[in-house]
Order: C-alpha cells, then structure tokens, then sequence
C-alpha cells in the first residue's frame, strides 16, 4: 500500500483524486461543514492560485497570502496568522524533501534558527500590542519590504556571485539579519527565507541549492514556532484564536495541489523562460496592492 502512495505522489492525478475524495468526505455530512460551498470554493480556488505561483516563481508565500486576507477585511496580525498557517504545508513538505536528500546545511541552521526564534517572538508581540490605528501603516511597511526584496532580485540578476562549495561560517552580521527579518515574518508573514536565501548566495557563496534548502527549513522551523506562540497565547487567555480559522479547511489543501501544479509549469520551456518576468510582477502587483490599502484606510 505505502508502495503504491509513494508512487503515486508522482503524478497529478493522484493529488487531483486526494483532494476530490477531501472535499467529498467534508461536505458528506452537512451538519460538519466548517465553511459554506462559495466560501470553501473561495478558499480553495485562492490555494490553488497561490501555491502553483509560489511553486512556479519561487516567490514566497506571504508575498501573496498577506494582501490576499487583507483584500478579505482581515486585520493585519489576523491575515499574518494565516499567512504563516498556509506556509506550514509548503515549507513542511519542502523541508521533508530536503531532508531525506541531505542538502541542508545542518551549522547553518544551527546558528540561524535560534535568531529567528528570537525575531519571530518579538513580530508575535508586537503584533498582539499594536493598537488598530497603526494598520495602514503595517501596510505601507509591508509594501517598502516587498519592494526591497524585487530590488535586491534585479540586483542579483545583473551581480552574479560566486559559488563555494566549503564549509560555511555564519557571521554575526548574518545572524542579525535573520533576527530582523523573523521580525517581519511574525508580524508581516514575509517569509525569513525570502532574505536568507539570496543572503546565503550572495554573502556566503552558498550553492544556490544549499541556501534554498536550508532557508527552506529555517523558515517552517521559525513558522511552527510562531503557531506554538498562537496556541500558548490562547491558552493562558492573552489573545484569542485568529478570526475565520474554518477558512483553513478551504486553503491548505489547495495550497498542496497549487504545488504540484507550480512544480510541473517549469517543465515547459515558454513557462520556463517567463519564470523572472512572473517573479518580479507578483512581487510588483503585491506592492501596488498595499500601497493601495495604505492609502484607502487612511
């Protein structure tokens, strides 16, 4: 049986008929239905659009998720919650990938998970004691690190870097900024990995492989971390679970077939050669949006 799983996994039809047979068994007893049909449909069509661009860009998820949940009405920290819930799926079976293969770079985890522990819990408070009015300014700052991240893409695009296959030294300098960015994650959802990965190329000549692998799991450690925050929060009484947790049951599966969907795009050489070009307009339209938000709810 596990034969015939492992197998399977490989091809599409088989994610296709797992999720049929998901969403058939959630909606066979209408007295369990967590969401209703068009908000289910919503959520699931949105985890589908959001995995297979994460897939197929590179892009990361919170890039995506934050504006999306805050087109929905969601409060900021809420649509943050979210953002990283909807990661947990992606970076977990990244990280499992990755694993088994050995291409993490266990010294570099080492020195950066503890940092970004330590970012992610200061983004969590902040985060719990910001008042409301300070929203559309998390907006704004959103935007300025999504914009900071598609120059430091076209930046890295005209400096290529060499590449070092030896053992790599993570200085202090490196850590601090796994501390600022986890900062960000926790309180934006802007993925850790989205600045350690180019950083671990660029400052420390890593593999390009290497540095996603190991930013990879980086980023789901730091993301499960954030989560453990969330349920001790709630359970000493400091905070209460983030509003429309039920939206989950629509995007998290979709997310994992949007992922296999993304993944088979690059197989296609047209695909394949638009791949920047789709990057760096995600990472635009994101911008634009929360600029947009900044300035209606101001």
């Amino acid at each position: 049986m596990h034969r015939w799983i492992w197998r399977g996994s490989n091809y599409l039809l088989f994610w296709l008929f797992l999720d049929a047979c998901y969403v058939l068994a959630l909606f066979a007893i209408p007295t369990a239905r967590p969401l209703s049909l068009s908000t289910f449909a919503l959520a699931h069509l949105a985890g589908i659009a959001v995995g297979t661009l994460v897939m197929y860009t590179g892009v990361g998820a919170g890039v995506v998720w934050f504006p999306f949940f805050t087109l929905l009405g969601f409060h900021p920290a809420d649509a943050a919650s979210f953002s990283l819930f909807n990661q947990l799926a992606g970076k977990g079976s990244g990280s499992f990938k990755y694993l088994r293969e050995g291409m993490i770079d266990w010294p570099v985890v080492r020195r950066c998970v503890p940092m970004a522990l330590l970012g992610v819990s200061a983004g969590y408070l902040l985060g719990m004691v910001m008042p409301h009015r300070y929203d559309p300014w998390l907006l704004l700052a959103f935007a300025v690190v999504v914009l900071y991240l598609l120059l430091a893409l076209l930046w890295r695009k005209l400096h290529p870097v060499q590449v070092d296959e030896g053992v790599i030294e993570v200085p202090t300098a490196s850590r601090l900024l796994v501390v600022i960015s986890s900062i960000f994650t926790g309180l934006l959802s802007v993925g850790t990995s989205d600045w350690l990965i180019p950083h671990l190329m660029r400052r420390l000549h890593m593999p390009a492989s290497r540095a996603v692998a190991s930013g990879i799991f980086v980023m789901f450690v730091t993301a499960l971390f954030f989560w453990m925050l969330i349920a001790f929060g709630v359970l000493v009484g400091w905070r209460a679970w983030p509003a429309n947790p039920p939206m989950l049951f629509g995007t998290v599966p979709g997310v994992m077939i949007g992922a296999q969907f993304g993944s088979r795009l690059v197989r296609f050489a047209t695909m394949k050669r638009a791949q920047p070009v789709v990057f760096m307009a995600v990472l635009a339209l994101s911008t634009g949006h929360m600029v947009y938000e900044f300035l209606r709810r101001l």
